[in-house]
C-alpha cells in the first residue's frame, strides 16, 4: 500500500465507505500506531503519507468548518502526530478499538511487589534426619514427626517440643536442624527437656535423642539455653551438655569454640559477621573453650573469643543487654552504628547501605523489637543517626 492508497483508505473511512474489513484495519492501525509498535510503511513512504494525509484531512476539516487549520508540525517524524490528531477530529473525535488482528496486545509485566518492612516473628524451618523440611510457622499444631523413639510436636503456643519417654535416650542418633531466617525466631524443647530460644539467622543441630555420656549440639547465630540436668544411665553422674560453635566458611571467619555445662542458663552469640563469639552466663557455671584458651565462667561473666582464638573474660558483663533480644528488646550501651544496624538488618530482614562515611556516633538505649521500622528510625535520630528507607533497604546517611 503506497501513500496515495493509504490516504484514500482513510478518506473512505471518514465517509463511511469502507468495507468492514477495511474499517477494522484502519482502527487497528491507528491504535497500534499510537503505541509506536506497528507501521506498515517504509521511512520514505511514511514521510510522504504523513504529509499527504495531513493536507487531505486539513482540507476536509477546512471545508466543513470554513476555518483554516494552520499546521504546526513540520518535521518528518511528527507528521503522524498531526495526521492522527486530525483523523480523530474527522472521524467524530474517537475510534472504537475493539479488534486488533495483525499485532498481538502488549503484555505488561507487573513489577515485583516489595514487601513492607515489618518486625520479625516466629519463623523457622525444621530439617529432619531423612532430609525432609517442615515450615514451622505454617505447620499445623500437633504431631509433626516421629524421630526414633521421640515424637516431634508443635504446641499451641508455637513452641517446638521433642517428647521422649526415656529422657531422650535412644540407640540410633537421628540428627535434626532447626533454623531461623532473617526476621525469624523460634523456641524448641530438646528431648532432654533443655529449652532453647533461637534468634534470627541462627541454626541449631541436635539429635532427636541423646546417647552415650554427653549431650552435644551445634550452633550458628545466637541462642539462649536453659539446660536441664540429665543423669548418665547406670551412673550417679550428670551428663554434660556441650554447645559446639563450628568455624563458619570461609576459613578467615571466626574460629570455633565450645561451651560445656551441667545445668545452667546462658546466652551464646556467634554470628559470622560479628568480631567475636560471646557467651554470657546468667546462672550456674560453664566452661568456655577456644583454640588457645579455656576459662571457667561464673554468673555475670561474659567470655569473648576473637577470630584468632584469643579469649577475654569480662567479670562484670551487662547480662541484661545480652539477653534483651530474648525479652523482646534491642538494648545497646555505647554501641557503634554498624553494631546497631546489624541487629536491625537481621530482625527486620533489610539490607543496610552507608551513603559515605559511617557516622561516628554511639548509640545507647532500648528499642522494642515489635516497633515498626519508622519508629526505629526516629529513635536512632535521637542519637544523631539519620537514615532513609528505600523499599527493603535502609541507607545510613553520613
Amino acid at each position: 500500500m503506497d501513500a496515495n492508497q493509504f490516504s484514500d483508505l482513510l478518506q473512505r473511512y471518514r465517509l463511511g465507505a469502507c468495507t468492514e474489513e477495511e474499517k477494522v484495519w484502519v482502527e487497528g492501525w491507528y491504535n497500534e500506531r499510537r503505541n509506536a509498535i506497528y507501521n506498515p510503511l517504509t521511512e520514505e513512504e511514511e514521510m510522504l503519507a504523513g504529509e499527504y494525509i495531513y493536507r487531505n484531512l486539513n482540507d476536509m476539516l477546512t471545508a466543513e468548518t470554513t476555518k483554516k487549520v494552520i499546521p504546526v508540525w513540520r518535521r518528518t517524524k511528527t507528521w503522524w502526530v498531526a495526521a492522527g490528531t486530525l483523523l480523530l477530529l474527522a472521524a467524530g473525535g474517537f475510534f472504537i478499538f475493539s479488534n486488533k488482528r495483525s499485532v498481538p496486545p502488549i503484555v505488561q509485566t507487573p513489577k515485583p511487589e516489595i514487601k513492607p518492612v515489618t518486625p520479625g516473628g516466629n519463623k523457622a524451618l525444621l530439617t529432619l534426619a531423612d532430609g525432609s523440611v517442615i515450615v514451622l510457622d505454617s505447620a499445623a499444631n500437633g504431631t509433626l514427626s516421629q524421630q526414633g523413639k521421640t515424637i516431634v510436636l508443635k504446641k499451641q503456643d508455637g513452641q517446638l517440643e521433642y517428647r521422649s519417654g526415656n529422657n531422650g535416650n535412644q540407640d540410633v542418633v537421628a540428627w535434626n536442624t532447626i533454623s531461623t531466617p532473617r526476621g525469624g525466631q523460634y523456641q524448641v524443647v530438646l528431648p532432654d527437656g533443655t529449652k532453647v530460644w533461637l534468634n534470627a539467622v541462627s541454626s541449631l543441630r541436635f539429635p532427636a535423642g541423646f546417647t552415650g555420656t554427653e549431650r552435644v549440639v551445634e550452633l550458628t547465630g545466637e541462642a539462649y539455653f536453659e539446660v536441664a540436668s540429665l543423669p548418665i544411665a547406670g551412673s550417679g553422674k550428670k551428663m554434660p551438655f556441650k554447645v559446639i560453635i563450628p568455624p563458619p566458611p570461609p576459613a578467615e571467619g571466626i574460629g570455633g569454640a565450645q561451651v560445656e555445662v551441667l545445668g545452667t542458663q546462658f546466652n551464646v552469640k556467634a554470628y559470622a559477621d560479628e568480631a567475636s563469639i560471646n557467651t554470657t552466663l546468667l546462672e550456674g557455671a560453664v566452661t568456655m573453650s577456644s583454640q588457645k584458651k579455656r576459662a571457667l565462667m561464673k554468673p555475670g561473666h561474659q567470655a569473648r573469643v576473637t577470630k584468632d582464638g584469643q579469649m577475654i573474660v569480662d567479670e562484670h558483663a551487662d547480662v541484661e543487654e545480652a539477653l534483651a533480644w530474648k525479652n523482646g528488646r534491642f538494648q545497646f550501651t555505647d554501641a557503634g552504628v554498624e553494631t546497631v544496624m546489624r541487629e536491625i538488618a537481621r530482625w527486620y530482614d533489610v539490607t543496610i547501605e552507608y551513603a559515605g562515611k559511617i557516622p561516628a556516633e554511639k548509640f545507647e538505649g532500648e528499642i522494642p523489637r515489635n516497633s515498626n521500622i519508622a519508629e526505629v528510625i526516629r529513635i536512632l535520630e535521637l542519637s544523631n543517626v539519620f537514615c532513609k528507607i528505600e523499599g527493603r533497604k535502609i541507607i545510613v546517611l553520613p
